[in-house]
């Protein structure tokens, strides 16, 4: 009696704890209107769960739009797991391509999330038990194509004198139809009473998807002398203009900074791995800078290689990683240092270590042994001649 009275204590407690877990979800129901035959549409909600430990999720596609609905990043992928608990939000994209020859009307369908089992690795809960939820999708297509898009978040940034101009803006598509923004920027002074300049921005013909806000930025040349500056960009089509300022200041006046937070290698390699070498790179300044890796690897006190990565665009506030590589040719302990050279400045040095004891190790080649060789040919050679000789002035005689 008192083993099952137990059990069933047991069990209660396991069933309440249970209940108490479950996902929580931004959007219940998403509504697509409008989307074009062949097009595409898009929408975002985050999949949470108040459980305190990594629960991995996936889901399935029920209803009339389960062959042309998506999920991304796609939950159900071979090696893709993806985790949530009560500190980790996942955001997922809802996307919807209708085929060209879809009929004209509205469909409705489910996206159905689902956690993995709920058993912690103390094992709280039973490893059958999952949670779930529903999300109703309703999707209205429509055969008439309309286009609508806006601009926004216009940003030029201050600048030294000959630099270029760095700008960035966002194109949000509210049509069905795909968009290829182009913006144009007209420069005035600092009263406004005078155009000193415009610019055509064409942004390589990339294209803004319906329902997609897309961000773009690059740079253009600059002439303008010292001062403050305002821009009236308009963006096209959509037909939106923004007003926005700008300084042009002496050269040295802005100040390029940045930190090497750390270089990154595998601890253990073998001989003829391809290893990877990462520095992360902290852009602390006020304008994009173009950062390289530049180092050496050392063993036994000698430099085995040189280490110069390509250039990379790291933009303020950001962190970017730099990418090198190294195939050990011997067994030994290896160290890389190196800074990071930005904009003509040098950061601190970092250093990680890699220990190769594993493969086969390629002797190295020795020219001596190859000297004395052809040294021995030689000898042999002239041996053979004087030999010959020798007999020729004997059979002469």
């Amino acid at each position: 009696m008192t083993v099952i009275f137990l059990t069933l204590i047991y069990s209660l407690f396991s069933a309440v704890a249970v209940q108490a877990v479950g996902i929580s979800v931004t959007k219940a129901t998403m509504e697509y209107d409008n989307v074009l035959k062949g097009g595409y549409a898009e929408d975002v909600l985050s999949v949470s769960t108040d459980a305190s430990f990594n629960i991995p999720i996936s889901y399935e596609l029920l209803g009339d739009i389960q062959n042309w609905t998506s999920v991304d990043p796609d939950l159900n992928a071979p090696n893709a797991t993806v985790f949530i608990s009560n500190a980790k939000y996942q955001p997922l994209r809802i996307i919807v391509k209708p085929p060209a020859d879809t009929p004209t009307g509205t469909y409705t369908g489910s996206v159905r999330l689902l956690t993995g089992t709920l058993n912690t690795p103390g094992g709280q809960y039973g490893s059958q038990l999952q949670a779930a939820f529903m999300i109703r999708i309703t999707i209205k297509v429509t055969g008439t194509e309309f286009m609508s898009c806006s601009g926004a978040g216009v940003i030029l940034k201050d600048t030294e004198v000959g630099s270029p101009i760095e700008y960035s803006m966002s194109v949000f598509n509210g049509g069905n139809i795909r968009v290829k923004p182009t913006a144009t920027i007209d420069i005035w002074n600092q009263d406004q009473t005078k155009l000193v300049s415009s610019k055509q921005l064409d942004f390589s013909n990339q294209e803004v998807l319906p329902t997609v806000n897309q961000v773009f930025f690059n740079t253009f040349s600059n002439n303008l002398p010292i001062g403050q500056y305002w821009a009236y960009v308009t963006v096209l089509p959509c037909g939106n203009s923004a007003l926005t300022t700008f300084n042009v200041y002496e050269k040295g006046t802005m100040v390029d900074s940045g930190d090497l937070i750390r270089v990154d290698s595998p601890s253990w390699a073998k001989i003829g791995d391809v290893v990877p070498i990462v520095a992360t790179f902290k852009n602390t300044g006020s304008r994009t800078v173009s950062a390289k890796f530049k180092g050496v690897i050392t063993s036994e006190n000698k430099i085995v290689e040189t280490l110069d990565s390509e250039f990379y665009d790291i933009a303020p506030d950001e962190v970017g990683s730099i990418n090198v590589y190294f195939t050990p040719k011997k067994f030994g302990q290896y160290i890389i240092s190196g800074r990071v050279l930005y904009n003509n400045k040098l950061s601190f040095e970092k250093s990680s270590v890699i220990n190769v004891n594993e493969g086969v190790e390629v002797a190295a080649f020795n020219w001596s042994y190859v000297l004395i060789i052809i040294v021995i040919i030689i000898i042999i050679l002239l041996l053979l001649i004087r030999i010959r000789r020798k007999k020729h002035n004997i059979r002469r005689l």
